[in-house]
Formats: structure tokens, sequence, C-alpha cells
């Protein structure tokens, strides 16, 4: 079973990371990015880079979340707050993230070609195979996992502090969190910003196990989009366990399915599940008022 628990957490854990950025915009505005993928993209392709030019990890890790995150920043100007500031419950977000998705990928497409790139992972980690009670597993995969699992941990408690609040606030009513003093504009800025950040990092954690390539966001952003409805909108912790969940359906499906087949079960596992539980697994059921 290894070789389907290793690499269902290790993947399963970029989807949750990526399901985490996507919350974090969310929280404030009630905005789903459709433009994440493309954001994951551009970390990994930036580390491919960077890694090809010498630049120490650390150092490119700030590079790839300040850059991306400043993207992401751009979006929100351009491409979100115009539609909030018209009506905070209008959903032009979806096609104007769309929108500017397409044009990261025009733009990434004519300052890389499409030749896949790999990326080797950090020192003192690495991809070597190493047999752990029974277990295969390499020093980067319980690296990334644990990583990711220190980030639910922070959101978590940022989330519990006047910032996460404030934004809260923000997204139930922004007229009236700007009533009692909060500043909806600055917030909304500042999540996409650290949505970029956090989507510009699982592309650099996932660049070492996929190699970086511009086709790679739209798989990641379907991924990460399950994960994030599975585990409810909003939730931190319900990505993580939908992202696991998820990467070991998956991993399951590559060692039991024909290959035709992979996408099927673990789309099939979304469908079903969602039909049993639509809110997600820790997502808030939503009363209509009529």
């Amino acid at each position: 079973m290894s070789d389907v628990i290793v690499p269902g957490l290790t993947f399963g854990s970029i989807y949750a990371l990526i399901a985490m950025s996507f919350n974090v915009s969310y929280r404030p505005t009630n905005v789903v990015n459709f433009a994440q993928g493309e954001l994951v993209m551009v970390g990994s392709m930036l580390v491919a880079a960077t890694s090809i030019g010498g630049l120490p990890w650390p150092a490119a890790a700030v590079l790839v979340m300040v850059v991306v995150g400043a993207i992401a920043l751009v979006e929100e100007r351009v491409a979100v707050a115009p539609v909030l500031r018209r009506s905070g419950h209008a959903i032009g977000w979806v096609i104007t993230t769309l929108a500017f998705s397409l044009i990261i990928g025009e733009v990434a497409g004519k300052v890389w070609n499409d030749q896949p790139r790999a990326v080797d992972p950090p020192w003192p980690f690495s991809l070597t195979q190493h047999d752990v009670a029974g277990v295969t597993v390499s020093s980067y995969q319980v690296a990334l996992v644990v990583a990711v699992v220190l980030i639910m941990l922070l959101l978590h408690r940022v989330d519990r502090t006047s910032l996460g609040v404030a934004m809260r606030a923000v997204a139930a009513d922004r007229d009236g969190a700007r009533l009692r003093g909060v500043n909806p504009a600055a917030l909304t800025q500042l999540s996409f910003f650290i949505s970029g950040a956090l989507a510009g990092l699982a592309g650099l954690l996932a660049a070492p196990l996929l190699l970086a390539s511009l086709g790679m966001g739209l798989t990641l952003l379907v991924k990460g989009f399950a994960a994030l409805a599975v585990g409810g909108i909003g939730s931190n912790k319900g990505a993580l366990v939908a992202g696991w969940t998820l990467g070991i359906v998956e991993a399951m499906g590559t060692r039991y399915a024909t290959p035709g087949l992979q996408t099927v079960v673990l789309f099939g596992f979304m469908l079903l599940f969602l039909l049993v539980r639509p809110s997600g697994v820790f997502g808030q059921r939503v009363m209509r008022r009529v």
C-alpha cells in the first residue's frame, strides 16, 4: 500500500496547498480565482529558470512568491476590484479571472518555450527512495507533506486573529465592514497577494515532482479546485483532508485502473462525494432565505 499512500499524500498535499490559496483570496471577496492554475504554473517555471541560473533555493523561493504574489495583485486590481466595486454580489469575476488566466498563459508562452524542465529538490532533500519500516519514501516527499501541514496550521492561526475576523466581515458585508473602520480594498489586495504567493509556492514545491511546463496550470487548477470543493470552500483544514483523499484516490486509480480510467476514477469519486455532501467535508450549509 505504500505505493499508493506515499504518492497520494505527496500529490494530495500539492492539491491541498492550491485549494488553500483559493481560500485565502475567497475569504474577503467570495471570489474563486480561476487564474490560480496559471499562477502555479508561473511559480513552477520561475523556479526552473532560477535553478538553471544557480540562484540558491531560499532566495528562489522568496523571489517566486513575491513575483507571483505581485501578478495576483495586478489581477485583483484589473480583473476583480472593478467587478466588486460595481456590485459585491456580481459574478462577473468568473469571466474576468478566466480572461486573466488566458493572458498569463499567453505571456508565459512568449517568455518560455513549451519544453518541460526538470527541477532538483533543495539541499538536503532528495528524491532518492528509502525503505523506512517497510514504507518506500523520499526525504523530499516527507518535507513537502510536513511543509503543507505547517502552512495549514499557520493559516488557521491567522484566521483566528483580528485580521481573519476582518476578512470574514468584509466577505459578509463590505459596506458594513467599512462603517466599522475596516478597509475592504486593502484587505482584498492583501488576500490576493498572499493567495498568489501560496500559488507560487505550490508551483515551486511541485516542480521537483512534476516537470515544470506551460501546460501544467490547467491540470493543477482542476485538481486544486476539486480539493477546494470536496473540503468545503473556505476551510483550510477541509482542503488538506480533501487534498490527501483525492491524492490517494488518484494513486489508487493509477495503481489499479487502466490509464484511460484514472481521471474517471478521481472525478467519479468527487462527483459521488459531492452528491452526498454538497457543502464538502467541513463546509457550512447556507440557509436559503425566501
